[in-house]
């Protein structure tokens, strides 16, 4: 087949652009180009990435795309971590509100918060992932159990205990709150300091004490696996707890 002698346009349309690859940093396809989405001074804010399952959407920041020939990088991130973020309608416009809550909910890719890769050791990790941890007998265990804040509204469900296996103790439940809590289109779970839950058997709920709804769902958005040093210090600075004494731990934003 005679290669095309054209010359090659230097100045491309965004119909030009949709289907494009989009890889991570590593060369690997994450989906293809959808959308671009633009500021009210014209400025590329988002790449709309359609990840081909069930036809999702995300946003990635335009500052992190590199523009490769017939491909845009996803550089800092890999396809693990793209495939993470909120789903993103066409249909639902990016008001203040929402944006606010994206950094908020998501700051490691729309916020200032470090990447999880360069945030500090590993300490506190999923019961399920603890193979020397077990909890002490006659402990309850309230995975599946209801959520409720302060305020006596019900956040969610907890879904997992987090734990420190040198200390061998449970430090949070990850809790699967509920979707009228907030805009974005997410299956959302938060971190909450064990410090601060009542269990009570007989109803199988747990009570987040000092906090409302509202706060709970504030909290930054927990994507499962390990907790780094940053989101721990978050997690506690957001309860008005004390972060653990790590010397080479970044700060949490207040």
């Amino acid at each position: 087949m005679t290669e095309s002698t054209a010359p090659r346009a230097m100045v491309l349309r965004t119909r030009d652009l949709v289907g494009w690859d989009v890889t991570d940093r590593e060369g690997t396809k994450v989906g293809d180009l959808a959308d671009l989405l633009f500021t009210r001074e014209g400025k590329i804010r988002f790449v709309a990435v359609n990840l081909g399952l069930f036809r999702k959407q995300v946003l990635v920041p335009a500052e992190v795309i590199e523009w490769g020939p017939g491909a845009l990088v996803v550089s800092p991130w890999t396809s693990a971590q793209v495939k993470s973020l909120p789903a993103y309608e066409p249909s639902v416009p990016l008001t203040a509100a929402t944006l606010e809550e994206m950094e908020r909910a998501h700051p490691r890719f729309y916020g200032d918060a470090p990447a999880a890769e360069d945030a500090g050791e590993h300490r506190i990790v999923p019961l399920g992932e603890a193979r020397d941890f077990k909890l002490a007998k006659g402990a309850p265990d309230p995975r599946g159990w209801t959520v409720f804040a302060g305020d006596n509204e019900r956040v969610g469900t907890v879904r997992e205990m987090l734990v420190d296996p040198v200390a061998m103790k449970v430090r949070f439940i990850s809790v699967d709150l509920a979707d009228d809590l907030f805009n974005l289109k997410e299956d959302r779970h938060v971190l909450v300091p064990m410090e601060t839950v009542e269990l009570r058997e007989r109803g199988q709920d747990a009570w987040i004490q000092g906090s409302t709804a509202a706060q709970v769902a504030a909290l930054p958005a927990y994507i499962g696996g390990p907790v780094d040093r940053w989101m721990e210090r978050a997690v506690l600075h957001a309860f008005g707890q004390p972060a653990p004494d790590y010397d080479d731990a970044p700060e949490a934003q207040s």
